[in-house]
C-alpha cells in the first residue's frame, strides 16, 4: 500500500503545484456556526503536510448533509465532506479513514430545556430513558442508530429545527457531539433559547467521522490519508485536536457521566478500530451496554 501511495504521490505532484487546488465543501446555514472550523484547520494540516497549496471554499448555497453526499456522488459543486461513516456512504463514496474526531465526536451529551433534568434523573430506567423524545436530523446515520435500539426519535427536517423543537417543548432532549454541543448552547442561549446541559448520561455508539472524496478522487483521497498520517506521526493531529476540545471535555465531565454503549450495525469492517492512537478513550465511573434486539438486525 505504501509503494502506491507514494506512487501517487509522485505522479500527482505535477497536477498540484501548477496552481492551488481548490477544494469546495458544504456551507452551513449560519456564520456564527463553528462546526467546520476543526474539519476545515485538519483538512489545512494534511495538506500543509503534503506541500500542497490548496484554496477551500464554501458552496454557494447551504446544503444538507444528503444533499451534500448527493453532489458529491455527482462531482457536480463539491469536492469534500466530513461526516461520520456507515456501509452505505463507503460504498458510494471514497473515505480517508482516519478518525478527524479520534471517535470523540460518537459520544453524545444531551441537550435540554431550561429546568428538564428530572427527565433524565440519574436513577432513570433504561425503559423510560429511551421512551423520551430525542430529536435528530432525518438523514443521520444516529438516527437510524438510535432507532434500531428503539429510541423514540422525532426526526429534523434541518440543522436549525433540532433546536427550536427543543425550545418549543416539541421533543426532550437533543443529543449532541460532544465536539459540538459547548458552542451550540452558548450560540442558542445568546440568542434567547431557554437550552441547558443535561447533567448525567453520555451516549455512546462506536463511530468515525471522515474526509469522503468522489471514487474517482483516488490520488487526493491518497494524498489527504498520508498527510494526516505525517500529523498524528509528529503530534501536530493531537496538538490541534487538544486545543479545540480540551476545555469542552473537562467542561463536560464525561468521566463522571453514565455511559450507554450501543451497538452500531451501520459501522464498516474496515474502520481501523485496531489503531489505538486514532481513538480517544473515555472510562466513566457507571457504564450499559445495550445490544440490539435480534429481531432488529
Amino acid at each position: 500500500m505504501f509503494k502506491v501511495v507514494v506512487a501517487l504521490m509522485l505522479w500527482s505532484a505535477p497536477l498540484f503545484a501548477a496552481e492551488p487546488l481548490v477544494l469546495r465543501y458544504p456551507q452551513l446555514a449560519e456564520v456564527s456556526d463553528q462546526r467546520s472550523e476543526y474539519p476545515l484547520a485538519l483538512l489545512r494540516l494534511a495538506l500543509d503536510k503534503m506541500a500542497i497549496k490548496a484554496e477551500l471554499q464554501p458552496t454557494s448555497q447551504t446544503l444538507s448533509k444528503s444533499r451534500a453526499i448527493a453532489l458529491l456522488q455527482q462531482e457536480r459543486e463539491v469536492d469534500i465532506v466530513w461526516t461520520m461513516t456507515s456501509k452505505e456512504k463507503e460504498a458510494s463514496l471514497l473515505p480517508v479513514r482516519i478518525p478527524l474526531m479520534k471517535g470523540l465526536g460518537a459520544y453524545r451529551v444531551l441537550l435540554i430545556r431550561r429546568g428538564a433534568q428530572q427527565l433524565f434523573e440519574a436513577g432513570l430506567p433504561l425503559k423510560r430513558f429511551k421512551q423520551r423524545i430525542f430529536a435528530q436530523g432525518h438523514d443521520w446515520v444516529d438516527t437510524q442508530i438510535l432507532r434500531q435500539h428503539r429510541f423514540s426519535v422525532q426526526p429534523a427536517s434541518d440543522y436549525p429545527t433540532l433546536f427550536q423543537m427543543l425550545d418549543k417543548g416539541r421533543v426532550d432532549a437533543v443529543p449532541r457531539a460532544v465536539t459540538e454541543i459547548i458552542p451550540e448552547l452558548s450560540r442558542y442561549q445568546q440568542q434567547g433559547a431557554a437550552l441547558e446541559l443535561e447533567q448525567h448520561w453520555l451516549l455512546h455508539y462506536p463511530g468515525a467521522v471522515y474526509f469522503f472524496v468522489a471514487p474517482s478522487q483516488a490520488t487526493l483521497a491518497a494524498l489527504l490519508e498520508q498527510g494526516l498520517e505525517k500529523a498524528i506521526s509528529d503530534g501536530s493531529f493531537d496538538q490541534l485536536f487538544q486545543q479545540h476540545f480540551d476545555d469542552d471535555i473537562k467542561l463536560l465531565k464525561l468521566n463522571e457521566r453514565h455511559l450507554l454503549e450501543l451497538e452500531n450495525p451501520l459501522l464498516p469492517a474496515a474502520t481501523p478500530v485496531e489503531r489505538k492512537e486514532l481513538w480517544y478513550k473515555l472510562e466513566p465511573k457507571r457504564y450499559t451496554e445495550l445490544n440490539l434486539d435480534p429481531i432488529q438486525k
